[in-house]
């Protein structure tokens, strides 16, 4: 497989870093990373359909555009990414939840445990990061078509992966987490 020295290696990076972080903290605190990102997710695109609703559909209907500020997909998706960042970050470390098992499983299962739901974090965290920068609505699976990826996708392999494989990069920590409450449960 050939590695690019641009978006391909900043995927793998990405990755890397999400599971070694996700080894770090523990099994039961990279769960509780899945759950805020979700919750996260949902405020955002509330939050986003309110704004809109609120500010108008374009730029001549909304409020910032009366005003001189204009209302583009950058300043947008800037918005988003900020307030997702904030939301994960807020809820993962104030939020007061708590993940607990009524049984551990063995170190080996922890272990894999804990590596499946960093490289589950990982996907979802890219996936929405991905989504938002585009402008498209979440599980739009015409992202591919938005100018701000376009480029991207021409370069890149696993960024174009990413992109085709949106549903299960949304799906995958579910299912990390179903595992997780059945093997630490059972």
């Amino acid at each position: 497989m050939n590695l690019t020295l641009s978006w391909d290696l900043f995927i793998v990076v990405f990755f890397a870093l999400v599971i070694t972080y996700s080894f770090i903290i523990g099994k039961k605190e990279a769960i509780k990373i899945i759950l805020s990102s979700y919750v996260a997710i949902v405020a955002v695109a509330g939050i986003g359909n309110f704004a809109q609703r609120l500010f108008g559909f374009t730029e001549t209907q909304s409020m910032l555009g009366v005003v001189g500020i204009p209302l583009d997909t950058t300043m947008t998706s800037i918005l988003n990414l900020t307030l997702f960042i904030t939301i994960i970050v807020f809820l993962a470390v104030k939020a007061g939840f708590h993940v607990q098992y009524s049984k551990e499983g063995s170190m080996a299962v922890n272990m894999g445990m804990t590596a499946a739901a960093g490289f589950a974090t990982a996907g979802l965290l890219l996936a929405t990061l991905l989504t938002f920068i585009s402008g498209a609505n979440l599980f739009d699976m015409q992202v591919t078509a938005t100018p701000g990826l376009a480029a991207i996708l021409e370069n890149s392999q696993l960024m174009s992966l990413m992109i085709s494989n949106l549903d299960v990069w949304f799906t995958l920590p579910a299912v990390v987490l179903i595992a997780a409450g059945i093997m630490s449960n059972h």
